[in-house]
């Protein structure tokens, strides 16, 4: 009985320590459903030089752009289209990609005439393949910085499917290459919103590497 009264002071005293002991810090996986969105990135209006400017069309593909697959990415062809007339009738260089497949055996390699006919590549417009960085194929330069800088490209302005792979990574790799990097939202499409907002916040976060946002009506090539 004594031996049990002199130990009850310890006892307590452990309680005390685990109580008062921080909780363990959340994940993010924990903090999900609570966490609220930042305030939306501003758009800014721009005025580019149609000689040093190239727009990267990326990955518009009939196989990944459709009604059944993605839905926004259709929704932002007809927008693309507009961009992508007044880009050519402004003399702005116009560069296009495609990925190559990740299985061969179940989805074979795409090729340029798969490109949605509103969006199609005209005449002898330049077209590099990769996968999510369209500078870098594996270990392998794709040669779209080459391109760039023999035609004395200062700024690009990427468009196309997947916001969070092609459009993310290209732009980045671009900034950090030192182009100016300008990027229409309505002109990146998502599986879904929150794979655009994703790609907007990153995009205008860092402090690394600088891109604008805007919107393809608030372009203009003089």
């Amino acid at each position: 009985m004594l031996r049990l009264r002199s130990l009850l002071p310890f006892a307590a005293l452990i309680a005390v320590l685990v109580y008062a002991a921080p909780a363990p810090a959340q994940t993010i996986i924990d903090e999900w459903q609570s966490i609220k969105a930042s305030p939306p990135p501003e758009l800014k209006p721009v005025t580019l030089d149609p000689k040093t400017t190239a727009l990267l069309v990326i990955d518009l593909i009939k196989q990944t752009c459709n009604d059944q697959r993605r839905p926004r990415c259709v929704a932002s062809i007809p927008r693309i289209a507009k961009l992508l007339t007044a880009a050519r009738a402004s003399g702005v260089t116009v560069i296009y990609t495609l990925f190559p497949s990740p299985s061969p055996a179940t989805f074979p390699n795409p090729v340029i005439t798969d490109y949605l006919p509103p969006v199609a590549p005209k005449g002898d417009e330049p077209v590099v393949t990769s996968f999510v960085d369209k500078f870098i194929l594996g270990d392998k330069d794709t040669g779209l910085q080459k391109l760039l800088k023999d035609k004395g490209i200062t700024t690009v302005v990427p468009v196309g499917t997947v916001a969070h792979n092609g459009v993310l990574f290209t732009s980045v790799a671009a900034a950090l290459r030192g182009f100016g990097v300008v990027v229409p939202v309505d002109g990146m499409s998502g599986n879904d919103a929150y794979e655009e907002q994703a790609t907007a916040h990153i995009l205008t976060t860092s402090i690394v590497y600088k891109v604008t946002l805007t919107g393809i009506d608030m372009i203009k090539f003089q």
